[in-house]
This record gives structure tokens, C-alpha cells and sequence, in this order.
């Protein structure tokens, strides 16, 4: 609480109080305290008088020590130079603000930086911790400017009693004077104002250099410019721990080292603890710390040492100040599933009207980071801590947040599916209950680049669904993944996905979830042509299907399983099963049921060897596609008819459907079958001696597989270098 009087006075017998007691600067690894300022002997004559000094002013040097083990910020250490040169419009010192959560190494940079560029300040250096990460340590500016004005020659008992003076004081010594001024650890804006030196004799030679865990954003006011700093990056934080522990010992154990670089996140702090115990205890493998950090529950207890570095002490100091609604929501923004968020995640989680409000108080702690886009992002580390905190009143408990996240997720996926594959039967409930509401997406691209952007957060939020007994959601949330995976072959996902959805719909008793998750893996097998493992998927959702009497499920499942049989080469099984499928959408009266299993009957009679049957099931199939609006499997049907008209020597006739597939595939952002498209033109113009137009689409294609890691890039890759 701030003490002083309505002009910023301090009482002179609590200032006297506080200059005897306050707390004094802080390295921002160790946290051990010194004086806050260090005057040690007065120089210089100096007479005060009608509010100017006369004198042989001393040239303090009171540099803070540079850390031994700095590496890595080169971009950081060019922003620094180019901020601290000032600008021609900013009348006043240079202000440079270094942001960024606890252990991040702001106090660190700030001296490496200081330390080789002190020379450009001849006139004096002089710094200060301003106690701003602690809940009753914050110092009181008037202390500062008494150590400082102490230090340039002012005599004790000429030393102003009101801040307000005091300030004014130190302008007037340090103005036309080539000053810098460290506040390390500030607090507040009005803080920093009053230990601002006056201007140099030219922009850049007078600078306020400052470091905070807070966006203090008024200084922009006074001209600051501001820094953010981040995680070090890879190399970097790799080249710390090795100059911590000995870089012939974490050399030696190069996948272990990796592993502990990457559980620290890259925070400077993390890392310096890590490489100090092993430092400690020379026999111990860097495996160890791996394993000890590996536990997320144990990993910030295995970064602290007793009495001395602490991860967890350094991120309890930058929550103590937290009002308890942003305490509330530091904890709750924790629970959220996924590496990122965007801010209506966030909001509907919060269950708080404040959301907003309160997403702008943690960025300001820097215990969120926010990206340009609008994501919001917390470090792993801070992650860990901010589960650990005990906070009342959380709407619904963790479960709640969890709960909140899982359903915003589903919506979402539900409502980009709907819009992908908008003629696809679903089991999902929520498919049924939102049929009625408009669309929040523009068409299928929107659609697809939703889903793919917050690819990570839904697959991480069927984990989540999974770990908190959300089992419905979780097998559904996959099942609204199907259109965009199914699109985009983005395999990873898929695979780790429906691993997750199937054992939910298990764990749920949902035999018709369990058959739909069959479904899905198999499809996520056949892409990969793991068609014996497909093949089982398959056989079990028709099994299941069949066994709930779901006559649709049972038709989907005998279609995929003509697919791969298909692909196997046995085709009159593949053709039985698809005749099997087409009687049952024929009986339901499904018209894209019809059309799909048209559509598979045609490539199984053009890989037996009978194009010319095929031809009229490609033609049915495509304009029954079109009818119903079904332009995904249109583009697939068009694929296919170009090809089989390729073959059957009509090139003219191919030329129509390959192109506008191509063109529909492009549409909707169907990048697999694009570039499947793309192949058939390829070929197609080769089979006409057209060299390098078919070279054109093989690398189209190439480019459209690479960026969904299709298997068929290598294919591609080695035709075009043949």
C-alpha cells in the first residue's frame, strides 16, 4: 500500500524507516538481497543553492555484475542497441523496457548489455532493485533517489525531503549529462517516473534501462519502448546448461541433455538449476535429471535447490500480488487442454463475465503470453505451477474448466464437420441439435483451416475429455474430426486421436461409438496402407453394427471393407461387399450412399480390368455427387472417371473431369485429392508427350503430399527425379 501523501510526499520519519529497513537490489537468479543502492564514498564539492549544483560531480559506477554463464539473445542484444540509441522525436532519456516472466533472465541480459555498453555513459551508472516481484518488498522511490543523490555528491543533510524534490534534484544533477540509470524488478510506471535521469546532450545519451515482470504500459507515455523476452531458444539453452554442468558431460550424453533442455522449456533459470545439480554431484548421469524432470507433477520440485535457486519460488513471487478473481483464472487457464487458446476458449472456461478482463491481467503478469493472432499461450512451467495453486471458488472445480473446454471444442468440430462433409451420416447427438443453426464458418476452406489451426488443442482435448471420465465427448469429439482428417491425412493426429476415442467409447459401453471409432482408425489405416490392420477396424464396426441392428453402420462398414479389399486385389469380394452396401442405401432410400458405393463398384471394375463398365459408374457417381452437393466425393469421382478415359486412350474426354477436379479439390481445400488430381494430369500429359506440363503437375502434387505428409510424395519425388 502506498503511504505517501496526495503529492507523492512520504512522511520524513517512515522515509528514514525504510532507508533503514528496505530491502536492497536482487539477482534475479540467486534472490539474495543486497543494499539498494551501494554509496559507498562521497567525491566532490558540491554547494546546492537556488535549485542548481555547482560542483566536481562524481561519476558513480555502480554497474551490476555481468552473469558468468550468459549465452545465447543475440537478437535480443541488437533490439537492446537499437532501442537504447533513443529517437529524435523523444525529448527526454532513452527508456528501455525488458519484459517477461520470472527466470527468463531479464536482470541477466540487462547487465551483459550494460556491462559492454557502460562506456557511453561516462558520467555515471547507477542502478537499483525496486522490489517489484514481491508482495511487501516493493521500494519506495524516494529510498532510490536518496542512495542516488547520495552517490552524485549531495551531501545527507542537503537532501530534499519530498519525493517531488527529491526528483527534481536528480534531474537537474544528471540533466545534459550522459547517464544511465538499472531499475531492476519494477513496479508501476509512477515508480519508474521519478528515477528517470534528465536528458543527455544528444538522443541516446541519457537511458533508463528497466526490467519488469509487469507490461507497465504507462511509461509508453514517457516514450519507452518496449522488449519482451522469451524462452531461450534450443542451441542457446543448451549451450547454458552445458557451461553450467560441463559441456563435455552433456556432449556425452546427447539425447539425455536434449531431453532436460526441453522438459526446462528453455527458461535461463530452469536450466542453471538443472546444470547445477548435476555440477554438484559429478557422478550423476544427465539421465537422471531427464527422468527427474520427466515427472510433471515432481519437475518444479526437481528445479529448486534448498536456500538458494527456485523455479517455483521465483513463480510464487509473481502470483502473490494476483487479485484472487485473476488468481482464479491463472488456475483455471491452466486446465485448459492444448498448447495455445484462443480468447473465447478461454472466456467460455473462465465461466466469469470478466473473462476478457482477466486474460489482459495474467498477459500483464507475463504469466500468459498473447501472439499476434490473438492465442494465448502459458509457458509449460508456469503451466505446472498454476496447477498446484489452492484457489476458492473456482466455478465447478477442475472438472469444470475441463468440462467447459471439452464442450467448446465439440461445438466447434461439430459445426466445421457439418460444413466439410455435409451429407455424412453421424451418431453424435450434437449433430442433430445443431442441424438447425446457421453456419459460422464461410464454406468447407474456412471450415478445414479452423479445424487444422486448432488441430493441437482438439486432440489434446479428447485426452482431456478421456483423463476426466468425459467419455462420451471424447469419442464424439473425434467423431467431429472425421471430415477434416479425412481431407487433410493429417496422420499423427488421426492415430493418436481415435487411440484415445475408441478406449472412451469402450470405457462408456457405447457400442455404436465404439464401431464408428472402428471405422475412423480403419480409414486411418488404409491411407497408410496398413490394409490388413484396416481390414480389422472394419470387420469389428460391421460386427458391432450389426449386432445394434444399425443398417447404415453396417453398410459403411461393408463399403470401407470393399475398399481395402480392393486395394488387396480381391475384387469380387470388393465387389459383393460394395453390391451389399448399395442395397442396403438403396432400401434406406440414401441417395449418397448410393452415389459412394457407384463410385467404389467403378474402381473395382477399372482395377479388374474392365474400364469400360466402370466409365457409366463414374459418370452415375459424379452427377450424383453433384446433385446432393457432395463436392468432396465429387472431386474424387471426377478423379477417377479422367483417369479410366486416360486409359481407354480418349485423352480429349479426360482432360474435362481431371481438370475440374483439380479446380473443386482446390475449392474446398481438399489437399490430398488435389494432388491425387494433379497426378492423373500429369500422367495424362506425359501419355500426349507433354513433357514439362507433366513435370508442372508432378510438382504440384509433390508439394500437396509433402504438406500432409502423404506416403505417395516419395512416388512423386521419384518420378520427377527420373
Amino acid at each position: 500500500m502506498d503511504s505517501s501523501g496526495p503529492d507523492g510526499q512520504q512522511p520524513r520519519d517512515a522515509v528514514e524507516e525504510r532507508r533503514e529497513t528496505a530491502p536492497g537490489p536482487r539477482n534475479e537468479m540467486s534472490g539474495t538481497a543486497g543494499p539498494v543502492v551501494q554509496a559507498h564514498a562521497i567525491y566532490g564539492d558540491v554547494r546546492i543553492g537556488g535549485g542548481t549544483a555547482e560542483r566536481s560531480q562524481p561519476k558513480p559506477r555502480q554497474l551490476p555484475a555481468a552473469p558468468v554463464n550468459f549465452t545465447g539473445r543475440a537478437g535480443e542484444l541488437a533490439e537492446l542497441e537499437r532501442l537504447a540509441a533513443g529517437t529524435e522525436t523523444v525529448k527526454g532519456p532513452a527508456i528501455v523496457v525488458i519484459v517477461g516472466p520470472g527466470g527468463l533472465g531479464k536482470t541477466s541480459l540487462a547487465a551483459h548489455w550494460l556491462s559492454r555498453a557502460s562506456t557511453r555513459y561516462p558520467d555515471g551508472v547507477l542502478s537499483a532493485d525496486l522490489g517489484g516481484h514481491q508482495l511487501d518488498g516493493v521500494v519506495p522511490p524516494g529510498d532510490v533517489l536518496d542512495g542516488f543523490l547520495r552517490l552524485l555528491g549531495v551531501p545527507p543533510d542537503s537532501i530534499p525531503r519530498t519525493l517531488h524534490e527529491r526528483a527534481a534534484l536528480f534531474r537537474s544533477l544528471t540533466d545534459g549529462r550522459r547517464t544511465a540509470v538499472f531499475l531492476d524488478n519494477a513496479a508501476s510506471a509512477a515508480q519508474v517516473r521519478t528515477l528517470l535521469p534528465g536528458p543527455g546532450p544528444e538522443p541516446g545519451t541519457s537511458l533508463a534501462l528497466v526490467t519488469t515482470r509487469r507490461r507497465i504500459a504507462g511509461l509508453a507515455v514517457d516514450g519507452a519502448r518496449f522488449l519482451e523476452l522469451r524462452s531461450l531458444e534450443e542451441v542457446a539453452a543448451a549451450d547454458l546448461l552445458g557451461r553450467v554442468a560441463g559441456a563435455e558431460r552433456t556432449a556425452a550424453e546427447e539425447d539425455a541433455s536434449r531431453e532436460v533442455v526441453r522438459l526446462c522449456g528453455g527458461v535461463p533459470l530452469a536450466l542453471c538449476v538443472a546444470g547445477a545439480r548435476l555440477a554438484a554431484h559429478p557422478n550423476w548421469p544427465v539421465s537422471r535429471i531427464a527422468r527427474d524432470l520427466a515427472d510433471g507433477q515432481a519437475r518444479l520440485s526437481a528445479l529448486s535447490l534448498d536456500g538458494d535457486l527456485s523455479v517455483r519460488a521465483t513463480f510464487d513471487a509473481s502470483c502473490q500480488t494476483l487479485p484472487i478473481a485473476v488468481a482464479r483464472a491463472y488456475r483455471a487457464t491452466a486446465l485448459i487442454p492444448g498448447p495455445d487458446f484462443p480468447a473465447d476458449l478461454a472466456i467460455a472456461a473462465l465461466d466469469d463475465a470478466r473473462g476478457q478482463d482477466l486474460l489482459d491481467a495474467l498477459t500483464d503478469a507475463s504469466l500468459l503470453e498473447e501472439s499476434p493472432v490473438g492465442r494465448y499461450r502459458m509457458h509449460d512451467l508456469v503451466r505446472l505451477h498454476a496447477r498446484e495453486q489452492e484457489v476458492p471458488d473456482l466455478p465447478g472445480g477442475a472438472e469444470g474448466v475441463i468440462r467447459r473446454s471439452v464442450n467448446w471444442y465439440l461445438h466447434k468440430a461439430v459445426a466445421a464437420d457439418r460444413v466439410i462433409l455435409p451429407g455424412r451420416w453421424r451418431l453424435g447427438p450434437l449433430y442433430a441439435e445443431e442441424s438447425d443453426q446457421p453456419s459460422e464458418y464461410g464454406g468447407p476452406p474456412d471450415a478445414l483451416a479452423w479445424v487444422e489451426s486448432h488441430m493441437p488443442g482438439l486432440v489434446a482435448a479428447v485426452r482431456a475429455a478421456r483423463d476426466a471420465g468425459l467419455h462420451p465427448e471424447a469419442w464424439q469429439l473425434c467423431e467431429g474430426l472425421w471430415g477434416t482428417l479425412l481431407s487433410r491425412k493429417r496422420y499423427e493426429a488421426w492415430f493418436a486421436s481415435h487411440a484415445v476415442g475408441l478406449e472412451s467409447a469402450q470405457a462408456c459401453g457405447d457400442c455404436l461409438g465404439e464401431a464408428q471409432m472402428h471405422i475412423q482408425l480403419g480409414a486411418a489405416h488404409r491411407s497408410v496402407r496398413a490394409l490388413d490392420a484396416a481390414a480389422r477396424h472394419f470387420i469389428q464396426a460391421m460386427e458391432l453394427f450389426r449386432e445394434e441392428g444399425h443398417r447404415l453402420g453396417e453398410a459403411s462398414a461393408l463399403d470401407h471393407l470393399g475398399v481395402v479389399r480392393l486395394r488387396q486385389g480381391a475384387y469380387d469380394e470388393a465387389i459383393n461387399g460394395f453390391t451389399a452396401a448399395l442395397a442396403v442405401h438403396q432400401a434406406i432410400g440414401r441417395p449418397r450412399g448410393v452415389a459412394l458405393m457407384n463410385f467404389n463398384i467403378g474402381q473395382t471394375l477399372a482395377a479388374s480390368g474392365r474400364p469400360e463398365a466402370a466409365v457409366g459408374h463414374f459418370r452415375s457417381a459424379t452427377g450424383q455427387f453433384e446433385a446432393i452437393g457432395e463436392l468432396y466425393h465429387q472431386a474424387r469421382a471426377l478423379t477417377a472417371l479422367g483417369e479410366v478415359l486416360a486409359r481407354l486412350g480418349r485423352p480429349q474426354e479426360a482432360e474435362v473431369p481431371l481438370g475440374a477436379a483439380v479446380e473443386i479439390a482446390k475449392s474446398i481445400g481438399a489437399t490430398y485429392d488435389q494432388a491425387r488430381a494433379h497426378v492423373q494430369v500429369a500422367n495424362l500429359a506425359a501419355a500426349l508427350g507433354q513433357r514439362s506440363r507433366s513435370c508442372g503437375h508432378l510438382e504440384q502434387a509433390l508439394a500437396l503430399y509433402t504438406e500432409v505428409g502423404a506416403p505417395q510424395a516419395d512416388e512423386v519425388r521419384a518420378r520427377l527425379a527420373g
